[in-house]
Parts: structure tokens; C-alpha cells; sequence
């Protein structure tokens, strides 16, 4: 995010923008400049003039009240514009890159981070612009008035300028904690609620309670600090302010008494110089906030500007040696040698903790296998440099709209094989219960789908999509036997190749697969 980019996002915009804030300032500044008329009028006993010079100085102080929040809301359209852009530049990241980042993590980027970069990146500018506009044509009339005010406030300027650099780092330190903390609350949220179900069943408030309120209170610690160093910044920035405005005063008294200045004029310098000195406090003090989030900028630009993940080939099988993982934990795990050619179906056994699920893992790119060689095959069994491979998790993903949309994954030139696919996998009967079938939308909060309906959707989708080869992880394990045999049946009866995990499927089931890999502790696969 640069306000380069933000003024660009929208240029005519951004012309009217800069133009109301010109006009408020201009406006402003001759509203004070206009008082010492008055002021001289009302020492000359003249009330006409004085009537006519304080309804002159009113039409400018209304006419800035007016431009002000005109200007305000167009700037807020502007940066909420922007922001739209930078979040989709965000969600096309994590839809191209191959990595499985955390949702509290994204979740974090696309609200807790744009927000910090709002409050702290693109309002600050307002600051920086209409103070800018401010302190020059408040310092030209100062030079109009008497040059040496204007080199009076420029030493005075210089010295403010430098106070907030005392707190620079801090506050940029404090900023990035704060962004760290909101992501590790994120993490605990969805962690501990995601479970929510579980700890109301074995009444785990009290740790539900407990790790939140770390999290929570972690945060809040960040947030305090990021709050006491922008205080004090904010206090240095203040008293050097206040010190400069009472030096300028003093400056302009002495050239009163020495008739350099008339008392119209000497009523005025004072204002001016709180308006200049006030705009360098501004601007000093935005400057320090746009400065807090130069991390954070950086990694979002990161994020923005990542490479997207490369279009592989689909594979139709794989070939396996000499494989072993390993886990942080140290143990490892060892691999039978197999192969895999396009259209075989492929049983995966083995107890729990003999590494099936760590195998897929590897299988789809998520883990770094400690050795071996994973060898993608094509149609005609040929090596593939890189490839993608299907997968069905044992733990169905669907969304919040028709079962026909999670089927077809939006695409519309699927639908006419929506029916077949749905009494392909068992899913026929469970749909006429539902008064809409198959446009029945998905409800995830009050869960109208069942976990075995869920797996048949997602059973669906893979065969109406036809992936060439597709690993299954206890894709039936919530269906009944008596669909599960039928789905087997009809997976079977595919050209796909499959690796399928499952667990208490009868010997006869079994058999219908062209092999079974079984592992057991250790990697040492049974004879």
C-alpha cells in the first residue's frame, strides 16, 4: 500500500479530493487573516466596517465548515475503493499460491490488517495534506505581515520536526507486536471454538475460557503498549507544539511594540502561528503512524505481488521408493516401495499412527518427504516433471449455497449430469426428503446436511468433475454399509485411478480393488 497507488486508484477522484482540501484551507486561512480587520475596525470605533469585515470572516469559516466533510467522505470513498482492490489482491493470492496458510491467518490479512492499515496508513494523509495546504499559506501571510515571523517559525519548525524521531522506532515496534498478537487470537479462535461442540461434551469451559483469555490478553498487552508510545509521542509532539506556538506569540508581541506590526495583525500572528505549528504537529504525528506500518506494508505488497502457483498436468498415477518422513517428534517413518498405473483402484490400510494420512500428505505436496522418490505417472504411465492429483478428505468441505453448486463447483455446463451423479454415489434418496433437491442450500451453521450426506456431495463433485486420480480418506466412513458398497461399486466401475484409505471394510469389499497396501509400524508392510 503507497499513497502513490492510492491517489492513482482513482484519479479524478482523487483531483476533487485534492481540490476540496485546497479550497478548505485557502478558505480557512482567510477567515483568520480577515479577523485582524475587525480587530483594527473595533479600535477605530468603526462598527461598519466591523459588522462588515466579521460577516466577511464568517462566510470563509462556514464555507471551510462546508468543503470539509465533503472532502472527508469523497477520501473515504477513496481508501475504501483502494482497499477493495488490495483484498482481492490478497484472495487471489491465496487462491494461486499452493501453500495452505491458517484462516485465522487470512482472516487476520483481510480485516484485522486493512483495518491497522486505514487507521494508520490512509487517514494519516488526510492529516499530511490539509496540513501541508495549511502551514504554506498560513506562512505566506505571515510573510506578509513581517518576514521575520516566518524565520522565527522556521527554526521553530525545524525543532518540532525532529522531536518525533525519539519515538519512531517504538511506535513502529509496538505496531507490528500488535499485528502478531491479533494474529495468535485469530489462531486461538478458530482453534478452541472450532472444537466447541466437543468441549460443551466433556464440560471444557474452563480451558475453553483459559486459552482465550491468554490470547485475548495478550493482545490486549500489545495494544497497550502501541497505545503508551503513541501517548507519549503524542505528549513530545504536543509540548514542542505548545513551546513554538507560545515562542511565536511572544516573537509577534515584541514587534507590536516596536510598531512592526499593527494589534489587527498581532491578534492574527498568534492564530497563524497555531495553525502552522498545530499543522507540523499533524503532520508529525501522521508521519509517525505511516512509519509504524512499514512492515506491515511490506508484507502485504509480498502477498499482492507473489507468483502465482504454476498449471500442472493432471496425473493418472504414481510410483513410490525408497520413501520415509519424518515428524518434528523424531520418529520416522518408512515406505513400502508401490506403484500406481492410471486407472487402478488401490486400497491403503493400516492402523492408526502407521502413517496414511502423512502419505497423502506427501502425495499432495504438503510435506517434504525426508527421502525417496515421488514419481507423478500420465496416462500412458510416462514420468510427469509436476503434477496434480485429486483429493477427497475425510472431513467433507462444502459451502453456504445449493447442493447442485457444491456438486458442479459453479460451473454451469456440469448441471445436466447432476442426477446421474447423485444416484451414482446414493445421494438420490437422501435429496427427496429435501423439498428443494438439489437446490437445497447448504445451511453450515445449523448443519442441515448430516455428515454422510456431506460425503456423498463431495463424492459427487469428484465424479461429475471426472479427476483422472483421486486420493480418498475414509470418503464413506459416515455412510451406511449398504451405500457404501454401492458407491464402492460404482467408483470401481470408473477409469479412475484411486488410492482410497478406509478402515473396517469387509473381506469381500476388499477384494474388489486390484491391490491393497498395508502399512504397519515402523513402515514394514505385512505379508
Amino acid at each position: 500500500m503507497t499513497f502513490k497507488e492510492l491517489i492513482k486508484s482513482n484519479i479524478p477522484r482523487s483531483i476533487l479530493i485534492i481540490a476540496l482540501y485546497i479550497l478548505y484551507a485557502i478558505a480557512g486561512a482567510l477567515g483568520e487573516y480577515l479577523f485582524k480587520n475587525s480587530l483594527n475596525n473595533i479600535l477605530k470605533g468603526n462598527l461598519n466596517g466591523y459588522i462588515y469585515w466579521t460577516f466577511i470572516q464568517a462566510g470563509m469559516e462556514i464555507g471551510a465548515a462546508i468543503l470539509l466533510p465533503i472532502a472527508t467522505i469523497a477520501f473515504t470513498k477513496q481508501t475504501q475503493s483502494y482497499l477493495h482492490h488490495i483484498r482481492e489482491d490478497i484472495m487471489q493470492h491465496y487462491y494461486n499460491t499452493s501453500n495452505d496458510e491458517k484462516v485465522s491467518e487470512m482472516q487476520n490479512q483481510l480485516t484485522g490488517n486493512l483495518k491497522m492499515l486505514t487507521t494508520d496508513f490512509a487517514t494519516p494523509w488526510v492529516s499530511i495534506l490539509s496540513g501541508v495546504l495549511e502551514m504554506f499559506i498560513s506562512i505566506g501571510i505571515l510573510l506578509k505581515m513581517n518576514w521575520s515571523l516566518v524565520l522565527v517559525s522556521a527554526i521553530l519548525l525545524g525543532i518540532n520536526f525532529l522531536i518525533p524521531k525519539i519515538m519512531e522506532k517504538k511506535t513502529a515496534q509496538a505496531a507490528k507486536k500488535v499485528n502478531v498478537k491479533n494474529e495468535k487470537l485469530f489462531n486461538a479462535i478458530e482453534h478452541w471454538l472450532g472444537g466447541l461442540q466437543e468441549l460443551r461434551r466433556f464440560s471444557a469451559y474452563g480451558r475453553l475460557k483459559k486459552q482465550l483469555h491468554q490470547a485475548s490478553d495478550d493482545y490486549v498487552k500489545a495494544s497497550k503498549e502501541s497505545c503508551k508510545y503513541n501517548t507519549i509521542s503524542y505528549l513530545l509532539n504536543g509540548w514542542a507544539n505548545a513551546l513554538a506556538q507560545a515562542g511565536l506569540v511572544f516573537f509577534a508581541g515584541i514587534l507590536f511594540i516596536n510598531r512592526a506590526l499593527s494589534f489587527g495583525e498581532f491578534a492574527v500572528a498568534g492564530s497563524f502561528g497555531f495553525t502552522v505549528f498545530s499543522a507540523i504537529w499533524e503532520i508529525t504525528s501522521a508521519i509517525t503512524q505511516i512509519k509504524s506500518t512499514k512492515e506491515l506494508r511490506q508484507e502485504i505488497s509480498e502477498l499482492r505481488h507473489n507468483e502465482k502457483r504454476p498449471v500442472n498436468a493432471s496425473a493418472y498415477g504414481v510410483s513410490v521408493k525408497d520413501l520415509k518422513t519424518s515428524y518434528d517428534q523424531g520418529e520416522t517413518i518408512s515406505y513400502p516401495d508401490f506403484t500406481i498405473k492410471a486407472g487402478e483402484k488401490v486400497l491403503l490400510t493400516g492402523d492408526s499412527g502407521t502413517g496414511k494420512s502423512t502419505l497423502f500428505k506427501v502425495l499432495l505436496g504438503k510435506l517434504k518427504a525426508q527421502n525417496g522418490i515421488v514419481t507423478y505417472l500420465d496416462k500412458n504411465n510416462q514420468p510427469l516433471e509436476n503434477a496434480t492429483v485429486g483429493y477427497l478428505p475425510q472431513d467433507p468441505i462444502v459451502f453456504p449455497v445449493s447442493i447442485k453448486d457444491n456438486i458442479t463447483m459453479f460451473t454451469e455446463k456440469l448441471e445436466h449430469q447432476v442426477l446421474n451423479v447423485v444416484n451414482k454415489v446414493q445421494l438420490s434418496t437422501d435429496l427427496a426428503k429435501m423439498p428443494a433437491g438439489v437446490d437445497t442450500i447448504v445451511d453450515l451453521k445449523n448443519e442441515n446436511l448430516s455428515g454422510g450426506q456431506r460425503q456423498k456431495v463431495v463424492l459427487a463433485r469428484s465424479e461429475i468433475h471426472r479427476q483422472p486420480f483421486v486420493l480418498m480418506d475414509e470418503v464413506t466412513s459416515a455412510i451406511d454399509q449398504k451405500a457404501t458398497e454401492k458407491i464402492i461399486d460404482e467408483l470401481l466401475n470408473t477409469d479412475q485411478t484411486i488410492l482410497m484409505i478406509a478402515h473396517n471394510f469387509t473381506p469381500e469389499l476388499k477384494a474388489k480393488f486390484d491391490h491393497e497396501i498395508k502399512l504397519e509400524k515402523k513402515g514394514v508392510p505385512r505379508k
